[in-house]
């Protein structure tokens, strides 16, 4: 039976990315309708927005907008719905707003047994109003458990390493299939992020998308992508050595808004009118997410305290730009310039490793910017002769979207099964512990039964 699919906050990512994935659901017979739940604040810019998509919503409801420190109530997210739903058929949830208001509708689905995709991260606790990273486990594990005893419904994350044809397809599958075949465990990984995010400093304090304002920032933002793919990483030595108990234990630097005028070049600030001190003071930005992380690893064996895999972690976005505007272009998506380079090594000790080397290649309009990805691998081909020593291949026009539709796609035909809600509580317990380790510097975080 066809679906009504209810999409809560209907931003510039469903309307540009996601629409024509919702119009081939409906057509092919596994929707029968979209509707859409949002802020009655958003009331004018989705009307622009929908008159620049070819597929109208059935049904459009509008809540009142929660004050900062209010979670949305449990009745008025069940009075939407009823508002937009009907009992002729089953209904599915894409969950697409501000990452604060995750938890209170991922958790009416999950308690009402409607299908749900939502937005990575998953949820982003608060508590009084600010980030409380500290309930992200005990959240997820909440969640989980009553989506087990809740049987009948699938819930599901949206993220970009679980789809991608060169991450997944090509360089995880490769370190799988012979971590598989020579029982050789993942014992290096390294991962640089960069981002190329350039906000204003007084964007801090005002933008209600991609918020720091609340206490989170970037490692809630792009670097959870990436976190995801780490862990899928390390995931595979269950692999080698299946009934081996890990821990891993992670210490962390981090950057905030308050940092930036000391980092950013006065000159280059100029030119986005940024060059003034916003907070001479940085006591009065600690309010603010990060925006820059870096990190050490290790993973062990919990029961010999042997070190299995060491690696390091840096999600930035303080790195090379396209931005060079005051205020945000009216109609541009890419608002803040940004433009990506990631770095990803997988090494199996001795005899092979594999590197990945993906970077947007902007060309001039901050919204068609083009990406390419050359993967090199080693190996010690005298001990394997089937290796090249050294091979490299290539991939042009690597569209990260690509890797978020194809998720979109089969969560839709109701056959999404690679990004669970289960499968996400390792990559946020890792978020948790970095953050931990970020606020207290030197300190060690830990997660056992890794």
């Amino acid at each position: 039976m066809s679906a009504q699919l209810v999409v809560v906050g209907f931003d510039e990512i469903v309307a540009h990315k996601y629409m024509p994935c919702i119009a081939a659901a409906i057509n092919a017979g596994y929707l029968s309708s979209y509707s859409i739940i949002d802020l009655e604040s958003e009331r004018g810019v989705i009307a622009a927005r929908l008159r620049e998509v070819p597929l109208a919503p059935r049904h459009i409801y509008y809540l009142p907008n929660p004050s900062p420190a209010q979670d949305l109530p449990e009745g008025r997210i069940r009075e939407a719905f009823a508002r937009v739903t009907d009992p002729s058929g089953p209904i599915r949830a894409y969950i697409a707003t501000e990452v604060k208001a995750h938890e209170s509708y991922l958790r009416f689905c999950v308690e009402n047994r409607i299908d749900s995709l939502v937005e990575k991260p998953v949820i982003a606790p608060l508590q009084g109003g600010r980030f409380a990273p500290t309930l992200i486990t005990p959240t997820m594990t909440a969640l989980i458990g009553a989506a087990r005893r809740r049987t009948g419904s699938r819930h599901s994350v949206m993220t970009l390493s679980r789809y991608h044809r060169v991450y997944n397809d090509r360089v995880l599958a490769g370190i799988a299939d012979r971590v598989s075949a020579w029982r050789s465990p993942v014992t290096s990984l390294h991962l640089r992020c960069a981002g190329g995010v350039w906000n204003r400093q007084e964007e801090y304090e005002t933008r209600e998308d991609h918020p720091y304002k609340h206490g989170y920032g970037m490692m809630l933002h792009g670097a959870y992508h990436y976190i995801d793919l780490v862990v899928q990483a390390l995931r595979i030595n269950r692999v080698a050595l299946p009934s081996t108990r890990f821990r891993f234990q992670v210490a962390a630097f981090a950057a905030s808004p308050a940092d930036q005028h000391l980092r950013i070049p006065a000159t280059a600030a100029a030119q986005i009118a940024d060059s003034i001190d916003r907070w001479p003071d940085s006591r009065t930005a600690a309010r603010f997410g990060e925006t820059d992380v870096t990190a050490i690893f290790r993973l062990i064996d919990a029961d010999s305290g042997r070190t299995l895999t060491v690696g390091t972690l840096a999600f930035e976005q303080t790195t090379p730009s396209v931005r060079n505007w005051t205020e945000f272009p009216a109609g541009t998506y890419n608002k803040n310039g940004r433009t990506s380079a990631v770095d990803f090594e997988v090494g199996l000790s001795t005899v092979f490793s594999s590197h990945v080397h993906c970077y947007d290649i902007p060309r001039g309009d901050p919204d068609k910017i083009d990406a390419f990805a050359r993967i090199t691998t080693r190996a010690n081909a005298a001990l394997h002769p089937g290796e090249s020593y050294v091979a490299t291949e290539e991939h042009h026009g690597v569209f990260h979207s690509d890797s978020n539709r194809a998720l979109m796609s089969e969560w839709l035909r109701g056959t999404e099964t690679r990004s669970l809600l289960a499968d996400h509580l390792l990559p946020m317990q890792v978020t948790e512990a970095i953050l931990a380790a970020a606020v207290t510097p030197g300190v060690t975080a830990t997660i056992d039964d890794f």
